[in-house]
């Protein structure tokens, strides 16, 4: 399996000759991320050049390759619309899952998750369990932790659902 961006820089975007090039090599499942390295998250990701992939790869008779389309995700309204429009085989979620760990029980439920006052803090424990359990309980885990939690304590303090 293979994930590629659309390309380095704007001005050379390369993705459609590099996914031609991926499936004649083999992959079992190439996943485009709908930005280039140098946008970082400056630019909205451009599905049409992800639908653009997906529309010549099952042209050209590989259709069974799993396309996987990534950016943007923040919703599971979001991940649907984008499988419809671009007619990826599934979406790849980043920053949806960092700003909101459930949002794969809204893909699962089809609804937006509304936590109250006593779910947001169950949210915390248990991604500070998890964070415990993967960097450690000495002064190196703590340390690593440290980073993560304040961004997360900060958005789940202040989380409204999209409309």
């Amino acid at each position: 399996t293979v994930k590629i961006r659309l390309g380095c820089k704007s001005v050379s975007i390369n993705c459609l000759e590099n996914v031609k090039a991926l499936r004649e090599a083999g992959a079992s499942a190439i996943t485009i991320h709908g930005r280039t390295a140098q946008q970082g998250y400056s630019r909205n990701a451009n599905w049409e050049l992800i639908r653009q992939a997906v529309k010549e790869t099952k042209e050209d008779g590989y259709e069974h390759i799993p396309m996987i389309g990534n950016g943007d995700i923040l919703t599971y309204y979001e991940a649907r619309r984008r499988m419809e429009e671009s007619g990826v085989n599934s979406v790849m979620v980043g920053r949806g899952a960092l700003t909101k760990p459930w949002i794969f029980k809204e893909f699962i439920d089809n609804d937006t998750w509304k936590p109250d006052t006593d779910e947001r803090v169950q949210v915390y424990r248990t991604l500070a369990a998890y964070m415990k359990d993967h960097f450690g309980d000495d002064a190196m885990g703590r340390k690593r932790s440290w980073y993560f939690l304040p961004w997360h304590f900060e958005f789940l303090s202040r989380y409204t659902p999209y409309p």
